[in-house]
């Protein structure tokens, strides 16, 4: 069992809480969850060997008790400046624990352009530094100068160059396990009622085409190609709609599995998950891989699809 000194359980946060509280999917089994709000306590909470949670989007959960202790980036990771513009450029350092949402609101009205264009998507900047969230249109790591991060295996934070970064379609090419603690952007003049206008576009297209309203984990596979998004491909299997126990794919967005009355498990919505791999195997020989992460979940999550026989996983299908 772990234990901490004086300071760190005075400074920080601990409790037990259901990580489906903490998950936008919500599923998930207990947990210890630790709140790291001071940063001089960072070592130790590194010290522990647990899993780094932001938001909970883009993020599945086994339905067992945790076997690692989960920590969450508070207070002292939470910070956002703005710097004044210096030829036609401003600096804006934010801290990993900040909510895109906020940033979003903050550099449209400071009249500053880029991260408009990820209006609506759910995620802390961490979170999305990580996975180098995206849309159609740009990228997370578009604006980013450079970016502050625990690797792993290390204790102390550094400050790497977007150049040191070998980001591509949602990975920002790091190893596995590395923390983001900040950022820094530099960002472009523009006016702010433009990017405003931009910011509420965006958002009302996914609100018209993405089951917004409903727990789930965004979208659940990668594109196997530009010219064939996995939500094409799942409506083109008649997918849309099939049900396993409490999880369904969406009848709006076929890669989005949804938890509409918020009774699913985990194990339901990995044997629905399996159930599309097999048949988008099966059927067109198309490999779909996970974009969400997967913690306590079934290995067979991620083998190649013609090793799994998802129909014995299966619960009866609607």
């Amino acid at each position: 069992m772990t234990t901490f000194s004086a300071d760190f359980t005075q400074r920080n946060r601990l409790a037990e809480r259901p990580l489906a509280e903490l998950t936008t999917m919500r599923v998930g089994g207990p947990a210890t969850v630790i709140q790291l709000d001071d940063r001089r306590d960072l070592a130790e909470a590194i010290a522990t060997g647990g899993r780094w949670l932001g938001k909970g989007a883009n993020l599945l959960v086994g339905d067992a008790p945790a076997d690692r202790i989960v920590l969450r980036l508070g207070r002292d990771f939470e910070t956002c400046a703005i710097d004044p513009l210096s030829n036609g450029l401003a600096r804006v350092r934010v801290g990993a624990a900040h909510d895109l949402a906020k940033l979003i609101a903050a550099t449209t009205a400071a009249g500053l352009a880029g991260p408009e264009g990820l209006a609506g998507v759910p995620a802390t900047i961490g979170g999305a530094l990580r996975m180098n969230a995206g849309t159609s249109t740009c990228w997370m790591l578009d604006w980013v100068v450079r970016v502050e991060v625990v690797l792993p295996d290390e204790d102390a934070p550094r400050w790497l160059e977007r150049s040191e970064l070998p980001a591509s379609y949602r990975s920002c090419g790091l190893p596995e396990g590395t923390l983001f603690l900040g950022c820094e952007l530099a960002l472009a003049s523009a006016n702010p009622e433009t990017l405003k206008a931009t910011a509420t576009r965006l958002k009302q297209a996914k609100a018209a085409s993405q089951p917004l309203a409903l727990a789930s984990a965004g979208c659940v596979f990668k594109n196997p190609s530009r010219e064939l998004p996995a939500g094409k491909l799942i409506d083109e299997l008649g997918l849309k709609g099939v049900r396993v126990g409490g999880a369904e794919v969406s009848p709006v967005h076929a890669n989005f599995i949804v938890n509409p009355e918020r009774k699913a498990t985990a194990d339901e919505v990995c044997a629905l998950i399996g159930h599309i791999r097999e048949r988008a195997w099966r059927e067109r020989a198309i490999v779909l891989n996970m974009e969400v992460e997967a913690w306590d979940c079934p290995d067979w999550l991620h083998a190649h699809p013609a090793l799994i026989n998802a129909d014995a996983a299966l619960a009866p299908v609607a």
